[in-house]
């Protein structure tokens, strides 16, 4: 009763503001024009332009406001700029992540026992003290990329099956719902049609992805899928002359429910199924005659433990040539699969689905590159008390002390030689935890504001003020700092550690 007094108080408070200003819409329908969006906490939403931030008040234009408008920040959840996509996107890929989370994008120049030195595109030259950095990236895809996203909405497909509209329908007195909807860098699902789109990859590669799920996980990821079945209407034409009753066979074939029906859809591909305590992959072929040929490739194990309503990264790596495909969860190995039949992923796309009609995927942070064909668990290799270094190789990896970085070169004390490795020949630095620190996720939250950089970077700092371009902050490891907001795509000003406080996909 008491939270739906608070929402009703401001909603109305809104509602206020709008016919002061001459506002005709909340929810941005009459206004799609606009570039911007606000997100309440009540839920509430308000298109328009971002003007500034000061002194815990946010400054708006609105199409049909006469003047800006000033709204406290403590009522907001998150602000999209320009539909949730950056109007630049930064060309380094290289990055610093930091202990609390923070993912520092830009170019290394120095390190040293008290600090490290980078120049970035969207805040210039910084320093970070060393004890805050738990991982430097200097070329953390290792290999050529061929797709980082999404950020748009027209990026991907939907994969239309027959009689699933009809089924979807509920209520004929409401509009259907899109079964996927693009937001803030995401895509959510609203049904189980899949969406797809063509990584244009090659035999060898790694695809990476980070997985959201509302109630139970129940997820199901197609790769290296052509997205075509073959046509029997030839074979069937010598017969008979017949070629009408293979396409409607093989369209009714569509309709079948579980994995059976992942060959009608994906073509030859795999296709990867995910629980939240195990994993396991299906390999999607036809026989002569068109009908499906699916079998559940064997492996030893490949257990999970995610939580029920959570998020995880995952990791894809696989190889045409030897028929191998590899799996990790969170940085961690879970299982390598072989295909002794002869790699059947034939095609390049990639696509997503949730099987369970009652749970909903979030599907963002997509990654696919080029990849040596090295199976690898490095990234596992964290330790309490040494730092870790993985090369770009795939296969070299040593423990030791990080000394320096100078002049392009990153100096390592090993165990028995010191050595001196170009930057260009790693992928990967983890320190050892011990000599980490960070702020505490709920403390970092309070009176802060998130911003998330395109495509790979996030920063959460103190605001001190802003304008339509430029933000001046504070941050407890980069100390003050002016950030162009040309590089921001969100600005949250409620967070947590809960993937369901940054669920947002009503854009």
């Amino acid at each position: 009763m008491k939270n739906s007094m608070a929402r009703e108080s401001s909603f109305c408070a809104l509602m206020v503001i709008g016919l002061a200003c001459g506002i005709t819409s909340l929810s941005g329908e009459e206004s799609s024009e606009a570039e911007d969006l606000l997100r309440f906490r009540n839920g509430d939403s308000l298109h328009g332009a971002f003007l500034g931030l000061k002194s815990g008040e946010l400054r708006w234009r609105h199409s049909e406001a006469r003047d800006p408008i000033s709204l406290r920040t403590e009522k907001l959840r998150r602000l999209s700029f320009n539909g949730g996509r950056a109007r630049k996107n930064l060309g380094s890929p290289s990055f610093v992540q930091l202990a609390d989370g923070d993912r520092i994008p830009g170019t290394l120049i120095s390190l040293t026992r008290e600090e490290l030195l980078m120049d970035t595109e969207f805040a210039g030259e910084v320093s970070i003290p060393r004890e805050f950095v738990s991982r430097i990236s200097p070329r953390p895809h290792g290999g050529l990329v061929h797709y980082i996203g999404p950020f748009s909405a027209e990026e991907w497909s939907v994969i239309e099956q027959p009689g699933k509209d009809a089924e979807e329908k509920e209520d004929e007195d409401e509009p259907p719902k899109k079964p996927w909807i693009f937001s803030g860098g995401a895509y959510y699902s609203n049904s189980q049609l899949p969406i797809a789109f063509d990584t244009k990859s090659t035999d060898q590669v790694r695809i990476r992805f980070t997985l959201a799920w509302r109630n139970r996980l129940n997820a199901a990821i197609a790769f290296h899928a052509t997205l075509k079945q073959p046509s029997p209407a030839q074979e069937e034409d010598n017969k008979d002359g017949d070629q009408d009753k293979p396409e409607k066979k093989l369209n009714e074939k569509q309709q079948v429910a579980g994995s059976k029906g992942f060959a009608y859809t994906y073509g030859h591909s795999y296709v990867l199924t995910i629980y939240s305590n195990y994993a396991q992959i299906y390999r999607c072929d036809f026989t002569d005659e068109g009908e499906a040929d699916m079998d559940r490739l064997s492996n030893s194990s490949a257990n999970l433990r995610l939580d029920e309503a959570g998020q995880a990264e995952f990791e894809l790596r696989c190889d045409r040539t030897s028929g191998t495909i590899a799996l990790f969860a969170n940085d961690r190995f879970v299982s390598q699969w072989t295909d002794h039949r002869g790699y059947v992923g034939t095609g390049s796309n990639l696509a997503f689905a949730s099987q369970n009609s009652s749970a909903r995927l979030r599907v963002s942070d997509v990654i696919v590159t080029a990849w040596n064909g090295m199976m690898d668990s490095a990234q596992s290799m964290e330790t309490e008390d040494r730092d870790v270094i993985l090369l770009t190789n795939g296969t070299d990896r040593f423990s030791g002390e990080l000394n320096s970085l100078q002049d392009g070169t990153f100096s390592i004390k090993g165990t028995y030689a010191e050595m001196k490795v170009p930057h260009e020949d790693i992928q990967e630095i983890r320190l050892a935890r011990s000599a980490q620190t960070g702020e505490d996720e709920e403390e970092a939250s309070r009176q802060r504001v998130r911003l998330l950089l395109q495509p790979y970077g996030r920063l959460t700092l103190l605001p001190l003020e802003a304008t339509a371009d430029r933000l001046r902050g504070r941050h407890p490891a980069l100390g003050e700092l002016t950030l162009n907001l040309q590089y921001a795509g969100l600005m949250e000003f409620s967070f947590g550690s809960s993937v369901l406080d940054s669920w947002d996909d009503d854009y």
